[in-house]
Parts: C-alpha cells; sequence; structure tokens
C-alpha cells in the first residue's frame, strides 16, 4: 500500500515560494492583457476587416452617383497623425460626408449617410426639383418647388438643357442669396400654368416673364404674337382665364386678336385691354378699354 506525503511548507522557505507563485500569475495575467489589448488595437485600428470598401449611392436622377462615390472615396484616403486609416469605419463620420456633399451639391435637398458594419457606407440622397429660372440683378438661379433658390443657373447644365424652364425677370434688380426663399410654391403653380391657359385661348407665351418685385404678386406675360398679359396672384388664374374668355368672345373680334398690345387681368372680373397703333389723344393720356365682366 503506497503511501502519500503532504509538504508542511513553514518559514522563510515557503514564504519564498508563494511569493514566487504570485508574480508567475501576475506575469502571466498581464501577458496575457497586453497580448489582448494589443490584437484588439491591431484589428480596430488597422485590421483591412475594419476599413469602408463600399460606397452605394441610391436615390440619384440628375447628379451623377459615379462622381459622388469618388468624392466620397477620395476624402478617406490616407491616415490620420500618419498612423490610422481615414477610412476606419470606427472612425468614418456620417456628419463630414453630409457637409462635405451638401457643400459640393447644391441640388442635394436632403441626404442619408448610413454605415453598414463591417465595410460600408451608403449614401440615400433626394434631389431638389429645378421648377424655375428666377433672373435678377444680372444673375440667375435655380429655384425648387419650395420656392428657394439653391443654386446659380448653368445654362449648359441638364438642369436647363432640354428641360425648357421657365425664366422670371424681376425688374427691381433685387439681388438674391443661395438658400433664400423667393417666391410661395403657389406662385410657381400659378406662373407655370399661365402657358397652358393661354395657348387655350390662341396666344403662345414666351419662356420669359416678368415681375416688377417679388413681393409685388405680378406677372407680366409676354407672348409670340407680341400681346402681353399682366396677372395678379392675388386672384386665381382660373377665375382671370374665364374673364379672359368672355372678353375675347364679346368685345374682341378674332381678327383683330393679333391687335392687342395688352391686356391687364390685376383686377378681379374686370379686363383692360388696348390695340395696337392706337393714336393717343390730344392730352397723351391714353386710356384702355375697361370692361367689366359679371
Amino acid at each position: 500500500m503506497s503511501r502519500k506525503y503532504i509538504k508542511n511548507c513553514t518559514g522563510n522557505d515557503c514564504e519564498e515560494e508563494k511569493k514566487s507563485s504570485r508574480f508567475f500569475s501576475v506575469f502571466i495575467f498581464y501577458t496575457l492583457l497586453v497580448c489582448f489589448i494589443g490584437v484588439t488595437g491591431y484589428v480596430v485600428f488597422f485590421s483591412q476587416h475594419l476599413q469602408i470598401v463600399n460606397i452605394t449611392v441610391l436615390g440619384t436622377k440628375e447628379l451623377n452617383g459615379q462622381e459622388i462615390q469618388q468624392i466620397v472615396s477620395d476624402s478617406l484616403q490616407g491616415k490620420y497623425l500618419g498612423i490610422i486609416p481615414r477610412n476606419n469605419f470606427l472612425f468614418v463620420s456620417q456628419r463630414k460626408f453630409e457637409n462635405l456633399l451638401n457643400d459640393k451639391f447644391k441640388k442635394i435637398r436632403t441626404l442619408s449617410v448610413i454605415k453598414k458594419f463591417p465595410d460600408t457606407v451608403s449614401i440615400e440622397i433626394d434631389e431638389r426639383k429645378a421648377l424655375l429660372v428666377w433672373c435678377s440683378s444680372e444673375k440667375c438661379y435655380l429655384l425648387d418647388e419650395n420656392g428657394t433658390a439653391y443654386s446659380e443657373a448653368d445654362f449648359s447644365s441638364p438642369d436647363l438643357m432640354g428641360n425648357n424652364l421657365l425664366q422670371i425677370n424681376e425688374t427691381n434688380r433685387r439681388d438674391v442669396t443661395i438658400g433664400d426663399k423667393i417666391i410661395e410654391p403657389s406662385y410657381e403653380q400659378y406662373a407655370l400654368a399661365i402657358k397652358d391657359s393661354l395657348a387655350a385661348l390662341g396666344f403662345e407665351a414666351t419662356g420669359q416673364y416678368f415681375t416688377p418685385s417679388r413681393m409685388a404678386e405680378e406677372i407680366n406675360v409676354k407672348t409670340n404674337q407680341e400681346t402681353e398679359f399682366y396677372f395678379s396672384t392675388q386672384f386665381s388664374l382660373d377665375s382671370a382665364i374665364r374673364t379672359l374668355e368672355t372678353v375675347l368672345k364679346k368685345e374682341i373680334p378674332e381678327d383683330k386678336k393679333g391687335e392687342i398690345a395688352y391686356i391687364d387681368l390685376r383686377n378681379e372680373n374686370k379686363v383692360f385691354y388696348k390695340f395696337k397703333n392706337t393714336d393717343p389723344p390730344v392730352d397723351e393720356n391714353p386710356q384702355a378699354e375697361n370692361v367689366e365682366v359679371k
């Protein structure tokens, strides 16, 4: 039968052995901790698995999605402090992309930047739609559907080429600042509807309208027949067109339509009009025909 002996450690030798054992345990612990921190730091800061390599752009219509991808990709080149890659997933700032693209592309109304772990950034864009061109003080600007000037008009851009956008000229030459709300959406819709309304009555409006001021609520429309129309957005366009139609039927023969100099529809249920080449009276204060429609 075998016997087991249990060592009974006493005295200084035993204390030294215990200290040696604790030192070895602490050494192993801190060694493993340092290794863990080192590996984690490498994975977090330098691993290719946490670097943005996929950039997707959604929602573009007239903007160039590939150009946007390239701009974002270029912004991720290089390293912070010459050490940490700028395209590190954890350090990529969504706000940075938003500011970068909003400053570069004024056509962007809103955009959403989403990081998708571990290597993707998805950018969804909502573009402004150019409805018309507003010109003042020898400069022209694109207005979106909210009446906001979002960019100077480049007449060689896709927004203008082939779209035949309506142009409104403000004659008081008031300066325009990008981001200004120039007119209300209702004013835009009124102006855009004038062309088709006049076409139904045989007048072909040109693509350039005039207004004395953005606050005046007036639109001066020139036509290819050289007849000018004055509208007020204070009253509905339907009402003005019905009044005009009544006057044309009752007061102006078809063969005389081409001789009209202007028709003023800025008063509700009233029309003022004047024929071309009308000899002025002696007092040199010519009066237009005044027709009230009930």
